[in-house]
């Protein structure tokens, strides 16, 4: 274990940490063979924002995922920006692997908003989302032979439980088109297929 300085004060490097640290050349060809095709803004979060070692796992978790579900390119990149997000709110001096129960909750937590802020609670929807998907790399994480579906969860995200919104619905009435806003919508709709959706 060794220590270096830098501007915010001694920061301490663990083995571990140093095990996971790469050649910049080596992870930036990983990354670009785990995100092709996808856009060069994340490319560079990867590369210049993340930790070596939690970008390395980031690639092999979204490298499994692909043989294992297969999701769409759209769901692999909110992954890995969320996870990006993770490393970085840690300010980068943790490795995933160093993670605790205390740690996941407090990047949770971050995403609350007062309710002058968000009467309707669209924090809760956020704070859901990224549980499940945190929930997901952690059990990949800590036990990745395990078959997808049968992988235990570790005990830092136990008792974890979903957040419930008081509201049935996000939208307010006002939301929603009047009787005048459809019979706009189906006088100047040039496709009869959208037109027969829409009353239906």
């Amino acid at each position: 274990m060794t220590t270096k300085n830098n501007h915010k004060g001694t920061v301490t490097i663990t083995n571990e940490k140093k095990a996971s640290i790469k050649s910049p050349e080596d992870i930036e060809v990983r990354i670009a063979d785990t995100l092709t095709g996808f856009r060069p803004y994340t490319f560079r979060i990867l590369r210049d924002q993340v930790l070596p070692g939690n970008t390395s796992m980031i690639c092999d978790y979204i490298t499994s995922m692909r043989h294992e579900v297969n999701p769409s390119d759209s769901y692999r990149e909110d992954v890995i920006l969320l996870l990006a997000k993770f490393s970085i709110f840690f300010n980068n001096e943790k490795t995933f692997k160093q993670i605790i129960r205390e740690d996941l909750l407090g990047f949770l937590n971050s995403f609350r908003k007062s309710e002058n802020v968000d009467p309707l609670h669209k924090w809760i929807g956020t704070y859901n989302i990224f549980r499940i998907h945190l929930m997901r790399f952690f059990k990949w994480l800590h036990h990745p032979d395990i078959e997808q579906d049968k992988r235990p969860k570790p005990s830092m995200i136990e008792n974890i439980p979903q957040l419930k919104r008081k509201e049935k619905s996000i939208y307010r009435p006002t939301d929603l088109w009047t009787t005048e806003d459809d019979q706009l919508f189906l006088k100047y709709c040039p496709s009869a297929r959208d037109k027969c959706y829409h009353v239906e």
